[in-house]
């Protein structure tokens, strides 16, 4: 569960990440849509997300929120929240009552930092269509990302990872918010709030 978090946290956070290397013009377009998500204070998303494992049957939807501002960030679903203040990451699992705390700059596996990073730097990205873009990268963690666009509005409509056993993730954006007045306080994990949850300090 928490890999397929990561992935899903990673994919929210991609476009604020410098644009990957690109053929024909997806390259200007993944720019385009990063500065749309840079140039405001911060970004508020809405999205449905579906993770799919034909080979075994396996199927999940679920709606989540996100918050971007600056190197923090916070994504909360159901079973779990990943919260980071650019220093440090809080992945609490709500069923566990656990908080697992680390450092933002470990690159561990369970931090969507990492998964921007080689995304970043080691994919491709191509149009397969007017309205999509294909990122791709026969080595990577992750052989194939299919972003959907709103080409007139260079916005994130949708994206499909596709992992290397075989299962996907589906995320669809519902809304997004820009320019909010959000506090501080809610790119990092309240413990005074969450008395009973047992904090794991890996670092």
């Amino acid at each position: 569960m928490r890999k397929r978090f990561s992935i899903l946290a990673g994919l929210l956070l991609l476009f604020t990440a410098t644009a990957v290397m690109a053929q024909n013009n997806a390259h200007e377009t993944v720019k385009k849509i990063a500065q749309s998500l840079r140039d405001p204070k911060n970004v508020e998303m809405t999205f449905t997300y579906q993770y799919v494992d034909d080979a075994n049957n396996g199927s999940d939807l679920q709606e989540g929120k996100a918050y971007l501002q600056g190197e923090a960030y916070k994504v909360i679903m159901k079973e779990q929240e990943n919260i980071s203040d650019g220093t440090t990451i809080w992945c609490y699992l709500v069923d566990d009552q656990e908080v697992l705390v680390s450092n933002a700059t470990e690159g561990t596996d369970n931090t969507p930092l990492k998964l921007l990073t080689t995304l970043d730097k080691n994919y491709q990205a191509t149009f397969t269509s007017a309205n999509q873009i294909e990122l791709s990268n026969p080595k990577g963690d992750f052989k194939k990302v299919i972003v959907k666009i709103d080409s007139k509005k260079n916005t994130l409509k949708s994206a499909e990872v596709f992992a290397d056993d075989g299962s996907k993730l589906i995320l669809n954006i519902l809304e997004t918010k820009f320019d909010q007045d959000l506090d501080d306080s809610l790119f990092s994990f309240d413990e005074k709030t969450h008395p009973d949850v047992d904090i794991i300090d890996m670092r």
